[in-house]
Order: structure tokens, then sequence, then C-alpha cells
């Protein structure tokens, strides 16, 4: 969801009543889940009602995110023309991904230098990073789309504010926190020392402090801004909550956090597909409504049918998936389905298990990327006609 200077200028997007993506309700929901989530987690402070929480998100949302630009890409109308018109994005590269980490943990060996633990922990860093990257990238991108749904003349003034916001905020200083918490992957997997050896316990408070005045200060100058710019009241929103988790991460203890941050993003990434999965609509079809609201019920009830479908295939699918999420004993499934968890773990496909959990976050990446490639004319106009045609 990158470049979009100078997409919809000439577009009903002026029409300043039409500022949400979908709705008030929808976008308050799905796209400013950050808002509420922040406030849920500070009224709600039982540990055991925040894990069951997060356990039924796990199921619900997780996978169902990850799959949602498959969908988008193969599963809508609208995207069959790019679909064949650009098979290197769309199929011959995804295809090569998902070779490429079978390729990694399959290969004997006598003809490697590294087992496959280490193998499988070099996949995991490059997962880190990657999804660091597109963690700040769907920030960007939805704040790009508001910007240009209320205020398109001067959304490329703020072009580059936001990308040093959504990658500094919302990428590097997140990094931060984690490692002054101990918590981050880099150091869970001794990959980096502890930066803060026992000697600089003490200080760490304080640098927490400061790490959430930092944010809170960087996120006040980017809504006074946004103000001054005329950019909307969505875009201030969405960078309230961008400011909001940030500041979560520096104070918040980790479980809380994690839960914060990756919910808000599935949440985000489940939103605009069903979205945009709702929208796919044949023209004809809108012609042969027999009346107005029975066309307007038809129009409210699609995007719950590609949300319904896409959490029910998330339930489905996860424990498979979550083989390589986290080690034995702390994944959600085996307290659902021990049996099956088991058998997965001793079984002869948990090396294949693990690679295509891998490559599908890879894949995930990917087509995000892909789907939502608005500096390609076809993209753009492809993706334009689902995302404002409500």
């Amino acid at each position: 969801m990158r470049n979009l200077t100078a997409v919809f200028l000439t577009e009903a997007m002026n029409d300043k009543t039409g500022c949400w993506i979908r709705s008030l309700m929808w976008d308050v929901v799905w796209l400013h889940s950050g808002i509420w989530l922040t406030f849920l987690l500070l009224i709600v402070n039982s540990s055991q009602l925040q894990e069951m929480f997060y356990a039924a998100t796990v199921f619900l949302f997780w996978i169902a995110h990850r799959f949602s630009s498959f969908y988008l890409a193969w599963g809508t109308r609208a995207y069959k023309p790019l679909l064949r018109d650009q098979q290197k994005r769309f199929i011959i590269l995804p295809l090569l991904i998902v070779l490429g980490v079978l390729a990694v943990l399959y290969t004997p060996e006598s003809f490697s230098t590294f087992t496959v633990s280490e193998r499988i922990l070099g996949l995991l860093l490059l997962d880190f990073a990657w999804g660091a990257h597109h963690f700040a990238a769907q920030h960007y991108g939805i704040l790009r789309l508001y910007h240009h749904r209320w205020n398109p003349a001067s959304a490329a003034s703020a072009n580059k504010q936001d990308r040093m916001f959504c990658w500094g905020i919302g990428g590097v200083l997140i990094i931060i926190a984690e490692l002054m918490h101990g918590t981050s992957f880099l150091q869970e997997k001794h990959i980096i020392p502890n930066l803060f050896p026992d000697w600089g316990l003490e200080g760490i408070p304080l640098f927490l402090r400061l790490g959430t005045l930092l944010v809170i200060g960087s996120t006040l100058f980017m809504v006074r801004n946004a103000w001054i710019q005329d950019s909307g009241l969505p875009r201030i929103l969405y960078l309230s909550a961008i400011g909001m988790m940030a500041a979560a991460a520096f104070q918040l203890d980790p479980f809380q956090f994690l839960l914060l941050w990756t919910m808000q993003h599935w949440l985000a990434a489940i939103g605009l597909a069903a979205h945009m999965g709702g929208n796919d609509v044949k023209h004809d079809e809108m012609q042969k409504s027999v009346s107005l609201k029975k066309h307007s019920e038809k129009i409210f009830w699609k995007p719950w049918r590609v949300l319904i479908s896409l959490c029910a295939f998330s339930v489905m699918m996860t424990p498979f998936f979550e083989i390589e999420a986290v080690a034995a004993g702390g994944r959600y499934s085996e307290q659902v389905w021990p049996v099956l968890m088991e058998w997965l773990q001793n079984s002869e496909w948990y090396t294949f298990l693990v690679g295509i959990g891998l490559a599908s976050g890879f894949l995930h990446y990917w087509m995000d990327r892909a789907v939502y490639r608005f500096s390609d004319p076809q993209t753009r106009k492809t993706a334009r006609q689902l995302l404002f045609s409500s």
C-alpha cells in the first residue's frame, strides 16, 4: 500500500462525507482497533481473561489475516485480469518462495554446514525483519488511503512524514521497547546479547519513560500536521492509534503489547479484505436488484460472508500452522486438540509443516505488497474499484 501520490485526484473522494473507507462503524471496529483495544487492555487487567481473549483471536483471525490477500488475488472477480496479466508477481514468485523455504529445510546436512534447527532459526530471523517492515507498511498504506480519501490535493506533502512516522515510531521504537523489556526475538534466540546487563537494569525505567515521551511528542506533532494539512478525522484517529500502541510497547507488559500489536494488525487486514471482497459485485447484479432496499441488504451482507469464510478457514487451519509459531507447550491448539498436536509434533510431516507455516508468512508479506501495489496502474485500478465502490 505505498506510492499513492496523485492516485485519486479525479474521483468522488473529494466528497468529505465519504471519508471512511467503508463506514464509520466498520472502520472504527476493524481499521481503528488499536484505539479501543488499548482501552480494553487497560480496563480488563485480568491476565486470565486477556489470555482467553487472545487465544480466541488467534483461532479466528491469525490465519484469516495471513490468507486475506490470497483471497483478494485468487477469490475475487476484480483481480482475475490482474492475475492473468501479472503471472510472475502472483503465481511464479509465490511458488518460488514456497520452494525456496522447503529447499532450505530439506537440503541434506551433508551439503550444508547448518543443522535443520539453525536453518529454521535463520528463517525465523528473516520473518522477524520482514514482519516488522510489513507492520509498518500496513500503517503507512492505511494512512495514505485516508489522506487521499479526504483531501487528495494535499496528500503528497505528508508522504515523507508518514513514512518516517510508520517506520520510526511504528517500527524501530517498537523493537527498542522489546529489547528494553528483554523479550525481543533477537534476545530470546541469543542472536544479540542483552543490551542492558545487570549494572544497567536500574536505568531501564528511565529509558522506558523517555521512549514513551518521544512517542507522545512525535504523535502530537503528526496530529498537528494532519490538522493543518486538512487530512481528515480518520487519518488523525489512525495516527493516534499508532502512537497509543507504540507508547504501550514501553508501558505495558510484553504479553499485553503482543496482544495489542498483533490483533490490530490482523483486524485491519481482515477488515480491508472483507470490505473489498464485499464490493466484488458484478455490475449486472446491481441492475437486477428488485428494489433499492433489497440491493442495500445484499451489499450489507456481502462483507460478512467473506469475513465468516475467512474466520472459519482460520479456525480449521490454525493447528497445522501453529506448529511453526511457538515452542511445544505454548500452543493454544494443544489445549483444544492435544492428541492432534502431539501427533503433528512427532510425525514425519513436522519439518514440512514448519516449512509451509514459514512460507505462508513470507507469502503473506509478498501478496499484500502485490495486491496493494498502487504504484502499478493496473493494480491501482483494480484495488480502487473494490476499495471505494460501496
